[in-house]
């Protein structure tokens, strides 16, 4: 129990002692009156008539009292009427949770979370019809669901099984107000990918990505860059390494989404391998630098650099 519960939890109890000495001292007050006027209800004897209103009116003012608190909020009124149902779903979403660390810690993860998991893509252009592209999305979406039940059951996951009201999904997704302002702006890429972690024997759930088909960098952009000191233990095995993980950095900064980000592919490094390991062999100050081989947009399908070493200063 941390301390802002235990503080909330005494503040309560004093509410409570406080409101319950009010209502005690009003009923007895009242009843005080009445038993000095000697009046009766009912026939009564007026100090059984005093009793009798002394008592419900502390009933009366406690009733009023539960009232106001059930209607005022909304905490009170689940702890009077949903308690059960609601101490129901807590034990339901704690065997749940129990379920899923078993499955974390013994299942055997086939497909992470936003896995790119089909080959293809879909491009909606702002020049299409709104009925070309549910066409089209209809099209790419029946496509991966064959993709997806062709090669994922074979890893141990269930088909996946195509809703009922797709099309209406389907509309409803083309629909969306961020979709929509994305393809006022320019042309989207469309994915399938996993939206959460799929382990064996999981049915398959997949998402739909939209991504603004926009250039992320230009042909001989400069993308990302190291410098290294020279010297008997550099290696550039491990800097090419390094310098392909701040690629990915610097693409996902820029929007690209990490399923394509990671997708880095070196084309052409100047000079090659083994010179630049001769080079760095040597002391000094070195910049390893990442430039963009080819213009590079979400459906290029990755990140395509021209990597060169150099000198930080002309050397001698």
């Amino acid at each position: 129990m941390s301390w802002v519960d235990f503080v909330r939890g005494l503040g309560d109890i004093l509410i409570i002692m406080a409101i319950s000495g009010a209502v005690a001292y009003v009923g007895d007050r009242v009843g005080h009156q009445v038993g000095r006027r000697r009046l009766t209800l009912f026939g009564i004897r007026p100090r059984y008539t005093s009793t009798i209103i002394a008592v419900g009116t502390g009933v009366f003012i406690a009733l009023v009292v539960t009232l106001v608190a059930i209607f005022a909020s909304q905490q009170v009124k689940t702890a009077f009427f949903r308690l059960n149902a609601l101490n129901s779903q807590i034990t339901q979403l704690q065997r749940q949770q129990q379920q899923l660390e078993a499955k974390v810690n013994n299942g055997r993860l086939v497909v992470p979370t936003d896995t790119l998991i089909t080959p293809f893509r879909l491009i909606l252009t702002q020049s299409e019809s709104p009925m070309q592209r549910e066409q089209q999305l209809h099209a790419f979406y029946m496509q991966a669901v064959k993709y997806i039940n062709v090669t994922y059951p074979a890893l141990g996951l269930r088909p996946y099984v195509v809703p009922r009201n797709i099309d209406t999904v389907l509309h409803d997704f083309l629909n969306e107000a961020v979709l929509q302002a994305e393809l006022s702006q320019s042309n989207v890429m469309l994915t399938a990918i996993s939206d959460q972690n799929l382990f064996v024997n999981d049915p398959f759930h997949f998402s739909l990505n939209a991504v603004p088909d926009v250039r992320t960098f230009a042909k001989g952009q400069l993308v990302a860059q190291l410098k290294i000191p020279g010297g008997s233990g550099a290696s550039i095995n491990i800097a090419l390494r390094e310098l392909q993980a701040e690629v990915t950095t610097d693409a996902e900064y820029a929007h690209m989404p990490p399923f394509l980000a990671s997708y880095v592919q070196p084309t052409e490094l100047v000079p090659n391998v083994e010179q630049m390991q001769a080079m760095l062999e040597r002391p000094g100050l070195y910049y390893l630098t990442a430039y963009a081989a080819d213009d590079i947009y979400p459906h290029t399908g990755g990140i395509s650099i021209a990597i060169s070493l150099a000198p930080a200063t002309p050397t001698r």
